[in-house]
């Protein structure tokens, strides 16, 4: 049968839901498949306490198909099966055994002198990152519609904003190059000075992280109980996600009214960027740190709402292996590589200034919501999760950022309080020069600085830039020399230009 008649046919069923109860019986039967006395190679979770009535001849764990949530979400009466792992001196172990973490094993398959478990004697036993064990239900990942359907019938939203959520799940490939050495940690908030409209945004995300498992919820403590019902057995298990992929939702309402919405504990998480940030916040201010730090700081006029949908938490588990699928196609971006969204980045901050003023360079000096550098390579992060979600970077979805960036910038113009804004400009007005020439070579530069691999840029750029703004090359090179006396921009070495802040 050909691919494109199986490819209907999964159409009109709809997606398999990738059960834990599915994936243990799988488990079980590709067990009793193999042969005593055979070779057998499996993956899964390791649980190191000693299944009972275990021989004193070596070291006996379990291994389980099914991660430390996944064990605990199952019904008592649901099937919990293990393989036994006996490990001697023989045996080839590496890496960074815990118990709960995800390993593979190869050895050859005998019985097990209790019960109906088979024994595997461990010949390798190799730990793995945590994205393999996904990475194994590749045939039950979601299409771009399905993955996009589900939510959007989930939340009730502005359209930009559910689109926005989903490009943050897959988070960003990681920027090489960048001055930040952020991660892949995406961050998505809401701002209203309605409490009502932060709530209900909270409440949103709430949901949806409540259906995310334990191994992706980002936390202080990474150990977890669990006592097998059937065995009579406990474990202490550790989080084995180590993917540097994890989520993050406020977890409680107290939490939106603070400076940063996230205990302090997850603050250095957050600006790094290592998780996944979901949040609200009733400040709208310029300089909010969790607005100049996400790369989708939407206002939202009207509340958001969701509905419960049994589709999405029977999903959830291929949701998972969607994302970790599309993360192992697009591991990182080169900032070198993005030149097209660089210039294109440089023309929209040309057109702002020209709409704005100094209003928008004010709003792109330090500290503030589009901190020139900061945005850009927020932009560069979202870009790189359109690019996952899309599954390859398409030179349409430059567009794409930007008009998400238009929309935010003019959506912060239209809410800032007028007195808010004024003071913005009169700070602004103190820091730069009062020559009006000084004042548009200062913001170019500015602009090149913020695409900038080390924040340095070439005299011969500056000038060229100057020029083609419409700078008389004599009036640049003076310029250039009137910014470097009045200390606002010098020369770390020969040829290269830093601005002074």
């Amino acid at each position: 049968m050909s691919e494109e008649v199986m490819e209907l046919i999964r159409m009109a069923r709809g997606p398999e839901p990738l059960t834990p109860a599915r994936r243990a019986r799988e488990f079980q039967i590709r067990i009793q498949k193999v042969k005593i006395g055979d070779e057998i190679e499996l993956s899964g979770f390791l649980l190191m306490r000693e299944p009972p009535n275990s021989p004193r001849d070596a070291i006996y764990y379990l291994l389980s198909p099914l991660s430390p949530s996944e064990l605990k979400s199952l019904p008592r009466d649901e099937l919990r099966p293990y393989v036994v792992l006996r490990i001697d001196e023989a045996s080839k172990v590496s890496g960074r055994l815990y118990s709960g973490a995800h390993v593979r094993v190869s050895g050859i398959l005998h019985a097990y002198p209790w019960g109906t478990m088979r024994v595997i004697f461990v010949e390798n036993l190799l730990s793995e990152d945590y994205s393999a064990h996904w990475l194994e239900f590749s045939d039950s990942s979601l299409t771009k519609s399905e993955f996009e359907s589900l939510f959007m019938d989930t939340i009730y939203a502005n359209y930009d904003f559910e689109k926005a959520l989903v490009y943050s799940l897959f988070a960003s490939p990681t920027i090489v190059g960048s001055r930040n050495n952020w991660g892949e940690g995406v961050s998505l908030s809401a701002f209203k000075k309605e409490e009502r409209i932060a709530l209900s945004v909270w409440e949103t995300f709430r949901y949806l992280y409540s259906l995310l498992p334990w191994e992706l919820r980002l936390k202080r403590d990474p150990w977890t109980e669990y006592v097998d019902p059937h065995l009579g057995v406990d474990f202490r298990l550790r989080d084995p996600n180590n993917s540097g992929i994890s989520y993050y939702v406020p977890t409680s309402r107290t939490l939106l009214k603070a400076e940063l919405p996230l205990p302090k504990w997850a603050r250095p998480v957050f600006e790094r960027k290592d998780a996944v940030f979901l949040g609200a916040r009733g400040n709208v201010v310029p300089n909010d740190p969790t607005a100049r730090l996400s790369e989708s700081p939407f206002i939202l006029t009207e509340p958001v709402a969701y509905e419960r949908n049994r589709e999405l938490e029977q999903l959830m588990p291929n949701v998972v292996a969607t994302i970790f699928l599309e993360r192992s196609k697009l591991g990182s971006l080169n900032v070198g590589e993005l030149g097209a969204f660089r210039r294109k980045f440089e023309d929209w901050l040309m057109k702002n200034r020209r709409e704005y003023g100094e209003k928008f360079d004010a709003l792109r000096l330090s500290g503030m919501l589009f901190e020139t550098n900061t945005r850009y390579l927020l932009s560069v992060h979202l870009l790189g999760a359109m690019a996952r979600f899309e599954g390859k970077l398409k030179r349409g979805l430059i567009n794409d950022v930007l008009l998400i960036n238009q929309e935010i910038l003019d959506t912060w113009m239209n809410e800032l309080p007028p007195g808010t804004l004024m003071k913005l400009v009169e700070d602004y007005e103190k820091y730069i020069s009062s020559d009006k020439r000084s004042n548009i070579a200062l913001s170019i530069f500015m602009d090149l600085e913020s695409v900038s691999k080390d924040g340095s840029v070439p005299v011969g750029e500056f000038i060229e830039a100057l020029v083609s703004y419409g700078f008389k090359r004599s009036d640049a090179e003076r310029t250039l020399a009137r910014l470097i006396s009045e200390g606002y921009l010098y020369e770390p070495y020969a040829g290269k230009l830093r601005l002074i802040r």
